[in-house]
């Protein structure tokens, strides 16, 4: 079956949600210890967000916790192994759920020597108390089980584009993953099955409030644009930039009776641009989306701005820069960076002055899921390319 084909049949698959005759996965990952888990423990029914299910069968007289995760769309997106206490929720951590992933993959892996192969090729390497852990380690899988019991809580490290995730174990033993911030490591998933999921979340996604939340300034960091040529008082509120300085979250303020408003004006275009395309404001926009996906297959689907915002406003910094101000033309290019994985969303937005203004339609062409290693290459001539 070519790639083409597998993404429609998938994409069906997910759009029918037959959930209670059979389980739908985004990641074959997820799908294949799914099923294993299932050769050898009793799989009730998955209701909610999260299911614990107490596995008696995968270790010879110990029983683990398995957890497993559905998301909003009633798709399953996550199982592992359930080290920590129900205090402590890694229900959207991407970092800890790779983590106890990757452990329910080594307490389900037959051969021990294979396994640290393939830690060593995804660049994951454990250390127990600072000694790099042996095959022994693996293949002792009751002892890795007990050593995870009774864990007190964990930390993440982050040193430029590597994590360091410190597991307390309950004697006073430390054991350490190290491996890089990658989104298809982090994730599971490989290229194609990221855009499917992310295409078939934002289509379904529904904001969680009704109205959209207006943005307040932090009045310590206002700055007066001092070469205004208006009457009015314009602050800017500045932000980051993303590789290229006008390529930034800066955002625009209007004061009047000492209350800051986001600008939103036909006489300050490129400000009321930026501030549409970086924050919630009080006007809803309809955003049609051409989604230029992996394998060159290019899905179409129109959402609301609300629902958009509300999608993108966990873990991710955004920026915009302008291209072009013409009254029938306004465009610009929207990157969306999700630091914890190291992988951007790049859109190319268009709109007009008066759909702006009003309250309109904005046309976005994305790419998704790209990876921080070839984020240059899209600055320097090669941004409409595919990437893998």
């Amino acid at each position: 079956m070519n790639k083409v084909a597998f993404i429609v049949l998938l994409t069906i698959a997910l759009s029918a949600r037959c959930l209670n005759a059979q389980e739908i996965f985004y990641s074959s990952r997820v799908d294949s210890l799914y099923r294993l888990i299932s050769q050898v423990c009793t799989m009730s029914p998955i209701y909610g967000s999260d299911t614990i299910l107490q596995c008696s069968g995968l270790i010879k007289g110990d029983t683990i916790p398995i957890i497993i995760s559905k998301d909003e769309n009633g798709v399953v997106n996550h199982i592992g192994y359930c080290f920590l206490p129900d205090s402590i929720k890694t229900t959207d951590n991407a970092v800890m759920q790779f983590v106890e992933r990757e452990i329910l993959t080594i307490l389900t892996a037959k051969d021990a020597n294979t396994a640290l192969r393939t830690d060593y090729e995804i660049g994951l390497q454990i250390q127990l108390d600072s000694i790099p852990k042996t095959s022994g380690l693996l293949q002792d899988k009751k002892k890795l089980s007990s050593l995870l019991k009774d864990c007190r809580g964990y930390t993440i490290n982050r040193m430029n584009k590597d994590y360091d995730v410190i597991i307390l174990c309950s004697d006073g033993r430390r054991l350490t993953f190290s491996f890089p911030a990658d989104c298809k490591l982090i994730s599971g998933m490989n290229k194609s099955e990221l855009e499917i999921k992310l295409a078939f979340q934002l289509k379904n996604h529904v904001a969680k409030t009704i109205d959209s939340l207006i943005l307040s300034p932090d009045t310590d960091y206002l700055q007066l644009l001092e070469d205004s040529v208006l009457e009015e008082c314009i602050y800017v509120e500045k932000g980051s930039e993303f590789i290229l300085p006008h390529i930034n979250n800066d955002l625009f303020y209007l004061e009047g009776d000492s209350i800051y408003s986001l600008v939103s004006d036909t006489s300050m275009v490129s400000w009321s641009f930026s501030n549409a395309m970086l924050v919630s404001s009080e006007k809803h926009y309809t955003i049609d989306i051409k989604h230029k996906m992996y394998g060159f297959v290019v899905q179409e689907y129109t959402i609301d701005s609300r629902d958009f915002n509300d999608f993108f406003s966990q873990g991710y910094n955004r920026f915009f820069g302008i291209e072009t101000l013409e009254t029938e033309n306004l465009s610009g290019t929207m990157v969306l960076y999700n630091y914890d994985e190291e992988y951007i969303h790049l859109a190319y937005v268009t709109t007009t002055l008066d759909d702006l203004i009003k309250g309109g339609k904005i046309t976005m062409e994305l790419y998704s899921n790209i990876p921080q290693h070839n984020i240059k290459t899209l600055y320097y001539g090669e941004n409409k390319t595919e990437q893998k």
